[in-house]
């Protein structure tokens, strides 16, 4: 008898094939619903010249297994395979492949999909593990997942994942009050309701470890509202949060802690072999899981490597020792490149001719990888003792991620977690934010005009003024100093908006106060450095200090920012609907060797429909 046996399974679904990968390739869900087993996974090994994790299971819930996992190869969206050896047992070795290929099913495009199986058996007893355990298991991912999600979503706007049961344990009465607290701190029609169903009836999977901005698209509201009503709910107890330490290659998280004072000032990965200084920008990532007093929830893993855990990743290869190999690359974006994992040897993809690319013991012989934007086949040569995983991959970041430079500068944020801040002797860098420095002119001659008290009121009644549209346009107080206040934004646009928003408006909020102050303002970008100061999470550094400085160049009514950051080319619709004169200067700025060429926004006023 044959110790390996092949099988193949085929089917064609009326769906996308990007749609199908999706489903298929987030294999921590696939496993998770199919009913296979929960792993427990190993930091990454590296010996006999190869990378491994060790894994361990219990089949049927009471054979134990373990085995070798190797990491998984894929073409994204055409298709992924994952080799493990077994420790012991019946089984030596299975290779899973799946494939996803376009046809035409009644005139419509759709996606065959072809499972492939090879097994090794150890011993006579391998046939039956085959038959009653592996092949039932593998014909349930590649056939009844798929038609499951399609009935399922027959008449549903919003797609839902196949889910492992058709209830949770949840505690009904305290849900259904912190429900209606939740409505009446944050009265948003419907977006409650989304997170009710979310939280009653998606796996533990998918209520565990939320992403606020991801659940946004789906359920297809604005950003900013989904994560005011998690920051909301996890307020009042309905959700916890987390602050997911990710590595900057492998873009997984590394360490999750619970405060932001437990984040420290270096993580190791030990994937990729290295250490790496956080950042607020990329590195700390902010996610929300459903209290335990509310719902029952259990943090298994099914899979730690499967290709949606690393989407950034187009294609993966493993490359044996000495070995050349023709591999297929997809269409990449710009900015892509070439690495390795655990070595991190990485070069820059530039357009050009496909050729032959090498990897000795010091790294990659070639500067630069010269391939087609659209595609195509190249050569891989590993000449080196080691098998080298190769990623084809971009470098942009995740798209859907709170980071904690975008989390800590919502106005929501520091107002229901003020206690949030770092520990005493970090500090920890963010590549780059917006300050927005502002003051009032004349404020000594008002408190000697209208008296201390009535200025005092006047003063806080700006500030309050202040507040609303920094809030309103994604961006939050730090501190005031006297009459000055100091605000961050993640974002340079909501930065320039929230000044003109501010700068357009103060005539109609002196008419009503019965006032008469006049607001300067002043913006910088660029990198700082968060800190804790007092109690309170602070920023230091050039930026800071540039636009404080900035600002003192206001007259009054109008807003400076330096000329550079002006020709940003989407300050240019950040500005729509207003209408303002700009003129330029160089300036000398107290402190700063060079004169600053600045542009000043002044006569500012709404000229169209804003949305605020």
């Amino acid at each position: 008898m044959p110790k390996e046996k092949t099988y193949r399974f085929q089917k064609v679904y009326s769906l996308p094939r990007a749609e199908v990968w999706k489903l298929l390739s987030d294999t921590d869900h696939l496993n998770r619903v199919t009913g296979l087993f929960p792993v427990q996974f190993t930091d990454a090994q590296f010996k006999d010249q190869s990378m491994f994790r060790y894994a361990e299971a219990r089949a049927l819930g009471f054979i134990p297994l373990k085995w070798r996992e190797y990491p998984f190869e894929w073409i994204k969206e055409e298709r992924y395979s994952v080799e493990r050896v077994y420790e012991g047992g019946p089984l030596e070795r299975v290779l899973w492949t799946i494939e996803c290929k376009d046809v035409l099913m009644d005139g419509q495009t759709a996606t065959e999909v072809t499972g492939t199986a090879h097994f090794t058996k150890r011993n006579i007893l391998g046939q039956a593990a085959i038959s009653l355990i592996a092949l039932p298991s593998l014909k349930k991912i590649i056939m009844n997942y798929l038609d499951h999600y399609i009935k399922d979503n027959t008449n549903r706007v919003v797609k839902e994942l196949p889910q492992e049961k058709t209830s949770y344990i949840v505690y009904h009465e305290r849900f259904s009050r912190l429900l209606d607290q939740l409505r009446t701190v944050y009265p948003h029609e419907g977006l409650a309701d989304c997170l009710e169903n979310h939280l009653t009836m998606t796996g533990d999977d998918e209520v565990l470890h939320m992403k606020p901005y991801r659940l946004a698209a789906k359920w297809g509201y604005a950003r900013q509202e989904v994560l005011d009503l998690f920051l909301h709910a996890t307020k009042i107890g309905l959700l916890t949060q987390s602050w997911n330490l990710m590595c900057p290659n492998c873009r997984v998280p590394k360490q999750t802690v619970s405060s932001l004072s437990e984040v420290g000032g270096q993580v190791h990965c030990d994937l990729c072999g290295v250490g790496y200084d956080m950042n607020f920008d990329r590195y700390v990532e902010m996610r929300f899981s459903v209290h335990p007093s509310v719902r029952q929830a259990t943090d298994q893993t099914y899979c730690v490597a499967g290709p949606l855990r690393s989407p950034h990743i187009f294609a993966q290869y493993r490359l044996k020792p000495y070995m050349s190999q023709q591999v297929y690359y997809p269409p990449l974006p710009p900015g892509s490149r070439i690495r390795t994992l655990k070595t991190n040897h990485a070069m820059d993809i530039t357009s050009g001719v496909n050729q032959t690319l090498t990897y000795s013991s010091k790294g990659w012989t070639n500067q630069s990888a010269g391939l087609s934007p659209n595609g195509g086949i190249i050569g891989l040569h590993n000449d080196n003792d080691e098998e080298r995983v190769v990623v084809f991959e971009t470098t942009a970041w995740d798209a859907e991620a709170l980071t904690a430079a975008d989390a800590t500068t919502s106005q929501l944020f520091r107002d229901l977690f003020s206690k949030e801040v770092l520990a005493l002797d970090q500090q920890i860098g963010v590549e780059s934010l917006t300050i927005l420095f502002s003051d009032l002119r004349g404020s000594t001659a008002m408190y000697e005009r209208v008296g201390d008290a009535k200025a005092y009121r006047h003063v806080h009644r700006h500030f309050d003024f202040l507040r609303r549209y920094i809030a309103a346009h994604n961006g939050a107080i730090v501190k005031t100093i006297g009459d000055s206040v100091m605000a961050a934004f993640y974002k340079p646009d909501d930065a320039l908006r929230a000044a003109l928003a501010i700068q357009s408006e103060s005539a109609v909020f002196n008419e009503s106060q019965g006032m008469e102050v006049i607001i300067k303002i002043g913006l910088f970008t660029g990198p700082t450095i968060a800190v804790n100061a007092n109690e309170l999470l602070d920023y230091f550094g050039h930026t800071v200090n540039m636009a404080a400085r900035v600002q003192q160049q206001s007259e009054g009514g109008d807003i400076m920012i330096s000329a550079e950051e002006w020709e940003r080319e989407s300050f240019a619709h950040a500005a729509e609907g207003y209408e303002f004169e700009v003129s330029r200067s160089y300036k000398k700025l107290s402190g700063i060797q060079n004169e600053v060429n600045l542009v000043q926004l002044t006569h500012i006023s709404v000229s169209g429909s804003l949305a605020v």
